[in-house]
Order: C-alpha cells, then sequence, then structure tokens
C-alpha cells in the first residue's frame, strides 16, 4: 500500500482530543491516529497540550478556547499550517478560514463541513468546491449543498471499545451539549418534568451567548425539578454519565449535521430520544436505538418505553455503522481516488514552475 504524506488541519480551539467540549477535536483524533495506524505519514497541526500518534506541530503552547470565534485568531493557525504545504501529498482542513488558503495552492485540500450550511456559506460554497474536495458529515447535510455542489458522505465515527458500556438501563435522562436554544435544553428540561424523571446537564456554558441564555432561559426553568448540571467534567466522568442514564434527550431545534452526542450515547448501550431534525433519523433507528419524535409531549411519553430497548442493540449501530475504523478507511479511499484523478495539482505545479519573476511582469505591464 502506498504511503501518503497527509497534513490534518484542526481547529485551534480545544486540545486534540479535548478534555471535555470538543466534537470536531474527537473526531479529527480518531483520524489522524486511524491513518498513522494505517502506515501514512500524517502531520496534525493543532493547539499546544494536544496528543496524537501523528507528527505535532502545535500552532499556538495552549488552546486560545477564550478567543473562540476570533478569525484572526483561526487565520493564524491557518497560516502557520499552510506554509508548509509543499511537504504533503494532501492536506485535509477542519477550518474555514484554512481552506480559503488552500484553495489557491497546488496541493490537493479537502474539507469537511462540521457546521450547518447557512445563507452565507451556502454563496461561497460553489467557487470553494470548484477548488478544494468537500465531505458532508451525513446525506441531510449534503442535502441542503446548493445545487451542483458535490460532496463525499463520510459519518462521523468513533471507538465503542473506548466507551463503557452497560445493558442496565439507569433511572436519570441525560441532556449533553452546548446551552443554546438550537441545541434544546430548555425543552429537555420540560421532557424531563412531564416524564418525572431526574435530569443530568452536562454542558458548555462559557460563550458569551451561552452565558446569557442560561441566566435568561434555562436557569429558571430548573426550579423544582430533579436536576444536576456539570459543566465540561473530564471526558471520564462524561462518559459514565452517559452508560448510566435512562436515555439521552437530543430535541434539536435546528437541521443538525450530524450529532455525536447520539452515537457517543448509543455507544454506551444508552438509547436516544431526539426530535426529527437533521441527521437523526440517519443515526437512530427509530424504536431500536431510541425514538425519533416531533414533540416534548410525545419525547415524555417515549421515556416510559426506553427501558424496554435492547442497549446491546444500540451499541451494535454504532459498531456496524459510526466506527472510527470506518470513517479512517473512507476517508483513505477518497484521498486515494484524489490523487489518482486530481489534474490540478500537476497543472497548478507546472504554472508555478512556468511562471515569470514578479519583476518580468512587472516589466511588461509598464511597457505597456
Amino acid at each position: 500500500m502506498e504511503r501518503m504524506r497527509i497534513a490534518i488541519v484542526a481547529p485551534p480551539w480545544f486540545a486534540v482530543p479535548p478534555t471535555g467540549y470538543g466534537g470536531i477535536e474527537l473526531v479529527v483524533s480518531y483520524l489522524a491516529d486511524g491513518l498513522v495506524e494505517r502506515g501514512h505519514d500524517v502531520t496534525l497541526f493543532a493547539a499546544g497540550g494536544s496528543r496524537t500518534k501523528a507528527r505535532l506541530v502545535a500552532t499556538f503552547p495552549e488552546p486560545p478556547s477564550h478567543l473562540l470565534g476570533d478569525t484572526l485568531i483561526e487565520q493564524h493557525h491557518a497560516l502557520l499550517a499552510y506554509e508548509r504545504w509543499h511537504e504533503f501529498d494532501i492536506i485535509h482542513d477542519h477550518t474555514l478560514p484554512g481552506t480559503l488558503v488552500g484553495a489557491c495552492l497546488p496541493v490537493p485540500v479537502v474539507h469537511t463541513l462540521h457546521g450547518p450550511v447557512t445563507d452565507r456559506l451556502a454563496r461561497l460554497l460553489p467557487d470553494l468546491a470548484e477548488r478544494v474536495h468537500l465531505v458532508a458529515i451525513s446525506h441531510h447535510q449534503r442535502s441542503t449543498l446548493p445545487a451542483g455542489v458535490r460532496a463525499t458522505v463520510i459519518h462521523n465515527g468513533i471507538d465503542p471499545a473506548a466507551f463503557p458500556f452497560s445493558d442496565r438501563p439507569g433511572d436519570y435522562l441525560l441532556f449533553c451539549g452546548r446551552i443554546n436554544p438550537e441545541k434544546g435544553p430548555v425543552e429537555a428540561i420540560e421532557i424531563a418534568r412531564l416524564a418525572g424523571k431526574p435530569l443530568l446537564m452536562v454542558v458548555k456554558i462559557n460563550e458569551q451567548l451561552e452565558r446569557e441564555y442560561w441566566e435568561a432561559e434555562v436557569k429558571p426553568r430548573l426550579r423544582g425539578l430533579d436536576v444536576e448540571v456539570k459543566q465540561q467534567p473530564p471526558t471520564e466522568e462524561k462518559l459514565r454519565a452517559y452508560r448510566d442514564a435512562l436515555a439521552t434527550l437530543f430535541p434539536v431545534q435546528w437541521p443538525e449535521p450530524f450529532g455525536l452526542v447520539m452515537i457517543e450515547s448509543m455507544a454506551t448501550g444508552t438509547p436516544v430520544i431526539a426530535f426529527r431534525n437533521g441527521s437523526v433519523p440517519e443515526v437512530v433507528e427509530d424504536g431500536v436505538t431510541g425514538y425519533i419524535c416531533e414533540s416534548v409531549e410525545e419525547a415524555a411519553e417515549a421515556v416510559h418505553r426506553a427501558a424496554s430497548l435492547d442497549r446491546k442493540a444500540c451499541r451494535q449501530r454504532v459498531e456496524r455503522h459510526f466506527s472510527a475504523a470506518l470513517n479512517v478507511l473512507r476517508h483513505e479511499q477518497l484521498y486515494r481516488s484524489i490523487l489518482a484523478g486530481d489534474g490540478r495539482r500537476a497543472g497548478m505545479h507546472a504554472l508555478l514552475r512556468g511562471a515569470p519573476p514578479l519583476e518580468a511582469a512587472e516589466d511588461r505591464r509598464s511597457a505597456s
């Protein structure tokens, strides 16, 4: 098997793998390590504190999490990665600013669309897709791309063996996610209240909008409810929270691009009660690994049926369809197909080799 030189550019905000919140960072960690295990030369560009089997290039000494969303930070991170483009056969970038740089270079670039396709992004994608290879993380996400924009669907994957399993249902409900209206924390609280069940909330509340939403909308609704809140606990504690729950609530209010929470929960054996939005029907097998609902009332009723589901079936679905090993294999196949058929790389190299010196170009413009 021919060895590929692969660069993977992670977002700069959290360590790879994350110690708390960081779904993209978890996926990137599995991908980088898996490609190394398959014999490839992999360089991971990520924040300091990252741990990987790949060659690590730390663009910042520590993750700049407190600056999350600052585009200059992300652009600086991408610049430090792309200045070494000539060392790689292919670059897989998980940041959008970096992809815009990579679109202008002769090395093939892959970009995974981790978020929803907003109107602003949709205006950019037709031009971007002519220059980079797009990966969608669900069939639903691909269906939202502008007409004519192509993307390869590769579902996110995790290592089920890293998740503790229990075939005995617990007695509480779990909500795990950002405190943001799109993730449905208010709806999760109402589901728990209607079902008469305790609620454990494993949450991220560190951005200004998250703090404001927590104080104004979420926290007041906790009064009178048997609830425990944990903010970004260690990974081991989060995994136990999944394992020991009766069900994980996923009442998303937006077209969820994938939803790692669902496969993390199912890997521990805990079924998912989710709203029918975005990728949910691709991930949860309704009536087998959870229930797909249309309302808070329907979800509360489903809680009372959750204990009857086969928790082994939940884990088996992750093993068969959403494993890190399968994710790595599909990426490897994609990279090989790109390198076998991508004429842009050779053409751009020839263009660069044949480009006149800057001074000569200036002289010609002056003469004209």
